[in-house]
């Protein structure tokens, strides 16, 4: 995301006014809604524009531009309505990008299938991260990117260490495609299924959550 994007944020909870007010400091245009003029009076001077509105009038949302943003992020979760209403407002208004925020697996299947063109798990993923630190498993990194599709970083099992990809034959084994290796400070994004694993080096992984599931129960 470039400084000349602008992005409009709707739901101004802990999620979407964090979000709005990073992307403030970074110089981005954003402009954030909310139906909580509270709320709207406190992120005033953190944002670029700050509205309160009820997203479901519609003479309301048409006065809000949406059209003329280049992302928009459904800051709703709790509210599975007010996220869909929100989502379809910018879905209809043709915004190029459309990032919503989900609890459920089930709401997310929703948001996609109205238009959403990634939907992200605040809570579930910051939940998993500290469990598998508390578990000291080797996942330093677990992040969803779709209901079905995940991308993660795992430290290499005993199994794996003086093999390479092509030994293993490791997508046919495990159905995840590695993406790069990272032995140090050193990323390696190329010749990856000759790369010789060794003690420490990790690999960053994508592919299915399910079949990132079943990884986890090797470790």
């Amino acid at each position: 995301m470039n400084k000349d994007t602008s992005v409009i944020v709707m739901g101004a909870g802990l999620f979407g006014s964090s979000v709005a007010k990073k992307l403030f400091e970074l110089g981005i245009e954003v402009m954030v809604v909310d139906h909580n003029y509270d709320i709207i009076e406190e992120l005033a001077n953190n944002v670029t524009t700050a509205v309160q509105c009820d997203l479901f009038d519609e003479k309301a949302v048409d006065e809000l531009g949406i059209a003329n943003f280049d992302v928009a992020i459904i800051g709703i979760g709790s509210n599975l309505e007010s996220s869909i209403i929100a989502t379809l407002a910018a879905k209809d208004r043709n915004v190029n990008r459309i990032i919503a925020k989900a609890t459920t697996h089930t709401q997310a299947r929703i948001l996609e299938k109205l238009g959403a063109d990634q939907v992200i798990f605040p809570e579930i993923d910051m939940g998993e991260r500290l469990a598998r630190s508390i578990s000291g498993k080797n996942f330093l990194e677990y992040i969803h990117f779709s209901d079905e599709y995940t991308i993660m970083e795992i430290e290499a099992l005993d199994d794996w260490i003086g093999k390479s990809l092509v030994d293993m034959d490791f997508y046919n084994k495990y159905h995840m495609n590695v993406v790069a290796f990272r032995r140090d400070k050193t990323t390696t994004l190329s010749n990856l299924a000759q790369y010789k694993i060794q003690s420490g080096d990790y690999l960053i992984l994508i592919g299915k959550y399910s079949d990132a599931e079943q990884l986890e129960v090797l470790d």
